[in-house]
């Protein structure tokens, strides 16, 4: 079965996409046959999937689109209300089958959840729970605007309480105005958490493609793909 990486975040919008981009990017130049995977998406803009488009593309399309997200609602909404506009049950069995699939047939997987750590992916399951069920190791993504310590130290603590083991901390500077935050966070989460921030990505201005190939350079530099991809 195929190593895992599930990427979630302290909050949405931190980067989650950037970080599982680049680093699907890091996996393919080495060589690794390395997927992305999404269980859910919403939200649909101009006939393109977001997240979804983002992770194919970045998986070199080796696998359909609805297999690297098989769930996709076009609200952008979290994904239970975003169901209900379309009168549809959230089927995440189908989800772990898709998951199971690329597992099987590739070394690693890396995947990407939706929002934070305790959004509900349905009724009854949250992210962490799905987390949990794959035994995954988690990249934690933090933005770095004010609330960023809380945040990020909360979301330790609940991946500490699971038992969900944190393979890296990335804080990524989403906006030009919090680059000067980003500095004194680190330093707060890394004294009360007990553990290093192990990448910072700052500010990328410019299209996709650029932040893309941005990150991809700053976490090549950072980050230790060996370490990070290591067996339980």
């Amino acid at each position: 079965m195929a190593l895992g990486l599930f990427v979630t975040g302290t909050d949405t919008g931190v980067g989650k996409t950037l970080v599982s981009c680049a680093l699907l990017r890091m996996l393919r130049t080495r060589g690794v046959d390395a997927v992305g995977y999404k269980p859910i998406v919403t939200g649909i803009e101009n006939g393109r999937w977001g997240d979804a488009d983002a992770l194919h593309s970045a998986s070199d399309r080796i696998e359909p689109l609805e297999r690297i997200c098989p769930l996709r609602f076009q609200a952008p909404m979290a994904p239970v209300p975003a169901a209900a506009l379309e009168r549809r049950e959230i089927d995440l069995d189908a989800a772990r089958a898709a998951l199971e699939r690329l597992a099987e047939k590739h070394a690693c997987v890396v995947a990407e959840g939706i929002g934070g750590l305790l959004v509900p992916l349905d009724k009854r399951t949250l992210v962490a729970d799905f987390i949990g069920a794959r035994d995954f190791r988690v990249v934690l993504v933090a933005k770095a605007q004010l609330g960023t310590v809380n945040h990020t130290l909360l979301t330790l603590n609940e991946l500490h309480r699971r038992g969900l083991e944190v393979a890296a901390v990335i804080m990524n500077v989403t906006r030009p105005e919090d680059a000067d935050n980003a500095q004194a966070s680190r330093a707060e989460i890394e004294r009360h958490a007990g553990r290093a921030i192990d990448a910072t990505l700052p500010y990328f201005g410019g299209d996709i493609g650029t932040r893309l190939a941005a990150a991809t350079q700053y976490l090549q530099v950072q980050l230790d793909l060996n370490r990070l991809l290591k067996e339980k």
